[in-house]
C-alpha cells in the first residue's frame, strides 16, 4: 500500500495511518502479551484417564477458541464445552472415550503453560480391571439402640479426663462402624446418622464442619462395598444446617472418589482424592517389568457442575524411587505414594504422602512441585528443608497450613506393618514452622508436639491434627479409637474414647448449630411409680431441659416430670403417666424449642 503524501488524507483514512504509524513504534516489550492459560491434566502428563476431559484456566468460556484432538490410535475426538461456575474456565468434554495407552495430540490458538504455543500431549495410561480401590467392610455396631429412636445406636464416649480449659465447639467424628457422630464439649452426643443410612454395607468418612457459599455445612464421603468385588464405590456428600443433603456429587474423569480427603476451598470448590491402579515398570525398583502401580490423583472439583478445575498425577510428578520400599511380591498394586490429604495453601496446594514421609507444596496453576518436605532421614538428598531437632516426621496425615504460615500434621511415626521402619515411637500432634526461600536455606523446625500421656499411644494408620482458635490443639488418634484436646502449653484438658471395636480416620472441632427439620421423638413405658419416659431430639444442640406433659387425653395435658437435658436421649423417671404422654424440649430461659405429637402411653413417635 502506498500514499501520496502532497495530498490530504479523507478521515477515516487519516486515522487509519495513524493507527498503524502508532502499532509501529510500539517496541515488541510495550506490546500486550497474553497470559498463559493451564490446562488440566497437565501437558505431558502419562496417566490421564481413559474419559478424561481437559480443563482450560485463565480464560473466558467464550474466547477459549478452537481445540481439536487427536487419539493416536482412536483418531479425532469432537467435545463439548463446559462453563466453571466462577467464569474464568471452561472444561472440554469428549463425546467418547479414549483407548488405554494411546498418546492424546490437543492443538489450540492459546498459550498454554508447559507447552510449545498452543499444542500439547498426554498418555492415557495402561489401566486394568476397575477403577475402584478396595475396600474394607464396615464392621458390626454393637452399641445400643435408643429407646425413643430405635433405628439410632451410636457410640458413647467414655471420658477419662475434662477440664475447665476445654475450647467452646462441638467434636465431629465418625467411627467406620457406627456412623456420623457430633458431641458437645463435656463429650455428650447431640446428633448421630448411622452408617448404613444409605444402604447395607455403607462406610462413612473424613466428617466434618465447613462453610459453602458462606453458610455452615456438614461434609462427609460415603461409599459402599461390593460383596462380590470386595471394592467401594462412593461419593461426596453436603448436609445444610437441617441436616438434609444440599449437595452429593464424584470425582470427574471418571475416577471413584477416595475417602481420604473432602476440603472445601474459599472458592466453594472441593479437593478431593482418587486412585487408579495401572501397568508400570517396576523392573528398576525390584518389580516386574509389567507391574501393577496405584497412580495418585488430587482433583479441584466445581461443585456447581462436576466440572475439574484442578487435577494432579503423582505417577509423573513424583519418582518411585521416592518409596525406599519394594513392591509387593503377590502382585497386588504398589500404594508407592498413599496420598491422604490435601490443602488448599494459596497459589499452591500442601499434599501429604504417607507411604513417602512427605508433605508436597504444588503449584495450582502449573501442577509443579515447588518444594518437598521429608520427615524422615533414610534418603539423604530427596529433601528440600533441613529438619530441625526433634523435627521428624514418619507415616503423617492431615497436613494442614496455619494462619500465621505454620504446618499442623498427624505424625504417625509407625505404619504398624512389616517392612516399613519405625520413624518415631508413638504418635502424636506435631506442629512445624518452616524458614527460607530455596533449598539451600529451607528449615523446619519444631514448634509443639503433642504426646499423648501418661500412656502414650502409637496409631498405625489415620488420624488429624487441629489447632483450635483459643490455641487449644485437637487431636483425632486415628486407628485408636481416642479423642484428645491439649492446652496451648500440652497438658490434656479433655481425653475419650468410644468402642475398642470403632476406628475414626480423623477427628474435629467446630461452632456446629444445627435446626433439625423434625420434631423431638418420644417412647415411654409403665404407669405407676416406676413409669419412665424417653425423649431425643436429634441434632438439636441447644436443649437445656426436657418437661414431661400427660393426661387422660390430648386436651387435657399437665407436666408429670421434667429433667436437665442429658445427652442425644434423656430418661426422665415419672411418678405415674396418664393415657397420653408428650415431652417439650426448652432452652435455658425456659423458651419451648420443640414438642413431640402427643402418642399413647407406652408408644414410641419419632424417627427418621
Amino acid at each position: 500500500m502506498s500514499f501520496d503524501l502532497r495530498r490530504p488524507l479523507s478521515g477515516s483514512l487519516a486515522a487509519f495511518v495513524l493507527n498503524l504509524l502508532l502499532s509501529s513504534a510500539c517496541s515488541p516489550a510495550q506490546a500486550a502479551v497474553p497470559k498463559p492459560v493451564s490446562v488440566f491434566p497437565s501437558p505431558g502428563t502419562p496417566v490421564v484417564s481413559d474419559t478424561t476431559t481437559f480443563s482450560f484456566r485463565n480464560v473466558e468460556p467464550k474466547l477459549l477458541g478452537p481445540v481439536k484432538i487427536y487419539g493416536s490410535r482412536s483418531g479425532r475426538h469432537f467435545w463439548r464445552p463446559l462453563a466453571h461456575s466462577d467464569g474464568r474456565g471452561v472444561s472440554v468434554v469428549p463425546k467418547r472415550r479414549f483407548m488405554r495407552g494411546e498418546t492424546i495430540r490437543v492443538f489450540t490458538d492459546k498459550r498454554i503453560k508447559l507447552a510449545r504455543g498452543g499444542d500439547f500431549h498426554v498418555r492415557v495410561g495402561r489401566f486394568y480391571g476397575s477403577n475402584i480401590k478396595p475396600g474394607q467392610p464396615a464392621g458390626n455396631n454393637h452399641f445400643p439402640r435408643l429407646h425413643s429412636r430405635p433405628d439410632l445406636r451410636p457410640p458413647r464416649l467414655k471420658v477419662l479426663t475434662r477440664n475447665s480449659k476445654v475450647a467452646p465447639g462441638k467434636m465431629l467424628f465418625a467411627p467406620k462402624q457406627t456412623g456420623l457422630t457430633i458431641a458437645d464439649k463435656l463429650g455428650r452426643i447431640t446428633w448421630f446418622r448411622p452408617t448404613h443410612h444409605g444402604g447395607r454395607g455403607q462406610v462413612v468418612q473424613n466428617f466434618r464442619a465447613q462453610t459453602l457459599y458462606g453458610r455452615p455445612v456438614l461434609t462427609y464421603w460415603n461409599g459402599e462395598r461390593s460383596p462380590r468385588t470386595k471394592s467401594q464405590i462412593g461419593r461426596f456428600n453436603v448436609l445444610n444446617d437441617r441436616y438434609e443433603r444440599i449437595a452429593r456429587f464424584s470425582t470427574g474423569n471418571g475416577y471413584q472418589p477416595d475417602a481420604h480427603e473432602f476440603t472445601i476451598t474459599r472458592r466453594n470448590t472441593a479437593l478431593v482424592l482418587a486412585y487408579r491402579a495401572l501397568r508400570w515398570d517396576l523392573s528398576k525398583q525390584g518389580g516386574p517389568k509389567d507391574g501393577k502401580l496405584f497412580d495418585n490423583v488430587v482433583q479441584e472439583i466445581d461443585i456447581k457442575t462436576g466440572a475439574v478445575r484442578f487435577e494432579w498425577h503423582s505417577v509423573g510428578s513424583v519418582g518411585l524411587e521416592s518409596n525406599l520400599n519394594r513392591p509387593p511380591r503377590d502382585g497386588s498394586p504398589w500404594d508407592y505414594f498413599h496420598v491422604n490429604s490435601a490443602w488448599d495453601d494459596g497459589d499452591s496446594l500442601l499434599v501429604s504422602a504417607r507411604k513417602v514421609s512427605s508433605i508436597y507444596r504444588i503449584d495450582r496453576r502449573s501442577g509443579i512441585v515447588k518444594w518437598r518436605l521429608r520427615g524422615d532421614l533414610r534418603k539423604p538428598g530427596t529433601n528440600g528443608f533441613k529438619l530441625g531437632p526433634e523435627a521428624s516426621f514418619g507415616y503423617q496425615h492431615d497436613a494442614i497450613r496455619l494462619p500465621n504460615g505454620d504446618i499442623s500434621l498427624f505424625d504417625n511415626g509407625s505404619a504398624a506393618k512389616k517392612g516399613l521402619p519405625t520413624v518415631r515411637k508413638q504418635s502424636s500432634g506435631l506442629i512445624l514452622r518452616l524458614r527460607g526461600s530455596s533449598s539451600k536455606n529451607r528449615t523446619a523446625r519444631l514448634v509443639k508436639r503433642y504426646n499423648h500421656r501418661p500412656r502414650p499411644i502409637v496409631s498405625g494408620s489415620q488420624g488429624s491434627t487441629m489447632v483450635l482458635p483459643n490455641g487449644n490443639a485437637f487431636i483425632g488418634w486415628g486407628s485408636r479409637n481416642q479423642i484428645t484436646e491439649f492446652t496451648r502449653s500440652g497438658k490434656v484438658a479433655f481425653d475419650a474414647y468410644f468402642s475398642a471395636a470403632a476406628n475414626s480416620y480423623r477427628a474435629r472441632k467446630a461452632g456446629w448449630s444445627g435446626r433439625p427439620k423434625r420434631r423431638p421423638a418420644i417412647a415411654s413405658r409403665g404407669k405407676g411409680k416406676r413409669a419412665s419416659v424417653w425423649a431425643s431430639w436429634n441434632g438439636a444442640g441447644n436443649i437445656k431441659r426436657w418437661k414431661v406433659l400427660s393426661g387422660p387425653g390430648a386436651s387435657k395435658l399437665k407436666q408429670v416430670a421434667s429433667s436437665e437435658w442429658k445427652g442425644l436421649e434423656t430418661t426422665i423417671p415419672v411418678s405415674g403417666l396418664g393415657n397420653v404422654v408428650r415431652v417439650q424440649a426448652l432452652d435455658s430461659s425456659g423458651k419451648v424449642l420443640g414438642q413431640s405429637h402427643v402418642v399413647a402411653r407406652g408408644k414410641q413417635s419419632g424417627g427418621r
